[in-house]
């Protein structure tokens, strides 16, 4: 036991540890009401491109994509809008207790999985997934679910003039 906690405890002081090697450590930031949040992500490495979207209803969504695979995060200041619509009467979503996030995931018919989670405003998720990469971007989603999902308030600065 005190290995397993002197080995959990090395691992997350040092980015070499082999589950931080697949994955990158970041912050979805976006900005509502005139502050700036931001809340802590892992991303899974290996992505060909990052884009950022903010919509004139102020929905924030940062995608990474990995050739067919996508993995985004999101701030839906209008949350009737999706970023990707999901059959809310074939997929029942479960409910993470110690959050409240509530959590979808299935398998598109060519067989690759997509995933959403959804707290309040925040959503994170994945598209077109391989079943050799699911555990990859499950863990990242998770990341997301299991960390406070209330979101750090930094300060602003705003200029006079």
């Amino acid at each position: 036991m005190k290995i397993y906690l002197a080995l959990l405890i090395l691992c997350t002081t040092l980015n070499s540890c082999f589950l931080f090697s697949k994955y990158k450590r970041s912050s979805f930031t976006y900005n509502e009401n005139g502050s700036t949040y931001s809340v802590p992500v892992i991303i899974p490495k290996g992505y060909s491109k990052e884009r950022t979207e903010v919509d004139s209803s102020g929905n924030t969504i940062l995608t990474y994509s990995y050739g067919p695979e996508l993995f985004y995060m999101a701030n839906m200041a209008d949350t009737s809008t999706y970023v990707f619509p999901i059959d809310e009467l074939i997929n029942i979503p479960r409910l993470y207790e110690p959050t409240g996030a509530l959590v979808y995931k299935g398998m598109d018919s060519t067989h690759l999985y997509w995933r959403e989670v959804r707290q309040n405003k925040l959503r994170t998720g994945y598209r077109n997934v391989s079943p050799e990469k699911e555990v990859r971007f499950d863990s990242a989603t998770n990341y997301f679910m299991v960390h406070p999902i209330a979101p750090n308030v930094q300060k602003s600065v705003k200029r006079q003039g």
